[in-house]
C-alpha cells in the first residue's frame, strides 16, 4: 500500500513505503508528521521492514483525529546532532473521515448533495411562503439573493448535474453501472 489519502478516525492504519534511495541499512529512518488545521500534530516513525518501511497505527492512536483535511508530511533522516541530514519527501492531503463509533451526528452527503438540498429548500420556501416578490432567502444563517425563481431553478439544475456525476463516478468505482446506456442502431 502507498501513503493513504483517506482514513477513518478510530480505524487501524497500516501502509508500506519503499525508498530504495534511502534504505534503512544505510542509516536512514522514515518519519511522518500529520498536521491538522487546529490542535496538536501527530508524529509517527516508520519501522524498517527489510529494504522498505512500514507504518502501523492502532485504532486507539487514530481515534481522536479530527475529521477534515490534514497534511501528511513524509521525511527521512540520517545521523544525529550536527551531522543530521533531513530530506522532506512529500506532502500529501489526508482526508480524515469522522469516527462513527464516537460521533453523535453525521451527514454523509457530499458538498454538492448538501448544496442541492439547500437550493431545493430555498425554492420551496420561495414559492410556498408567498415570497415571490422577495428575491432572497436565509437558511441557518446563510443568505442568498436571486433575481427570480428561475435563478434558483438554474442553481438546482447545476447541482443536480454535479450530484449525478458524483453518483456515476461512485457507481463506476464500485463496479456498478453509472446509469442508462443508450445505443442507436
Amino acid at each position: 500500500m502507498t501513503t493513504p489519502i483517506t482514513h477513518r478516525a478510530g480505524d487501524s492504519l497500516t501502509w508500506t513505503h519503499s525508498l530504495p534511495e534511502y534504505p534503512p541499512d544505510a542509516g536512514w529512518s522514515l518519519h511522518y508528521r500529520l498536521l491538522f488545521t487546529a490542535g496538536a500534530a501527530v508524529d509517527v516513525t516508520a519501522t524498517p521492514a527489510g529494504s522498505d518501511y512500514t507504518v502501523s497505527l492502532s485504532a486507539a492512536a487514530t481515534a481522536t483525529w479530527p475529521a477534515g483535511v490534514a497534511t501528511l508530511v513524509a521525511y527521512v533522516e540520517q545521523g544525529s546532532g550536527p551531522s543530521l541530514q533531513r530530506i522532506t519527501l512529500e506532502q500529501t492531503a489526508l482526508t480524515i473521515l469522522p469516527n462513527l463509533l464516537t460521533a453523535t451526528t453525521h451527514d454523509a452527503r457530499t458538498l454538492n448533495e448538501r448544496a442541492l438540498a439547500a437550493a431545493e429548500t430555498a425554492l420551496a420556501d420561495y414559492v410556498s411562503s408567498g415570497k415571490l416578490h422577495v428575491q432572497g432567502y436565509n437558511i441557518a444563517g446563510r443568505q442568498m439573493q436571486f433575481r427570480s425563481a428561475d435563478d434558483i431553478r438554474a442553481l438546482i439544475a447545476h447541482y443536480r448535474g454535479e450530484v449525478n456525476r458524483e453518483r456515476a463516478a461512485l457507481a463506476t468505482l464500485t463496479g456498478g453501472s453509472p446509469g442508462r446506456v443508450i445505443t442507436r442502431m
